[in-house]
């Protein structure tokens, strides 16, 4: 699991399970281009773009397309 999942719950459902941080683990990482890169090297990243409106609807997007084919909450 991703060391800064838990710091981004206004991606995440209330109660987030293992698959929903594993999507939004991957849907940072995509966006980012970031896909193997270590994760404070990716929470760096983050920090640094979090405020930025497209990045954010960029994100969202992309756990949006992530619940869609797995369910969201799915384990």
């Amino acid at each position: 699991m991703s060391c800064y999942t838990r710091h981004l719950v206004e991606f995440l459902p209330a109660d987030p399970s293992a698959a929903d941080k594993r999507a939004l683990d991957k849907a940072v990482r995509g966006v980012l281009d970031m896909g193997i890169a270590d994760c404070p090297d990716v929470w760096d990243e983050v920090k640094a773009r979090r405020a930025d409106p497209a990045f954010v609807s960029r994100v969202e997007a992309a756990m949006s397309g992530a619940r869609g084919s797995q369910g969201r909450g799915s384990s």
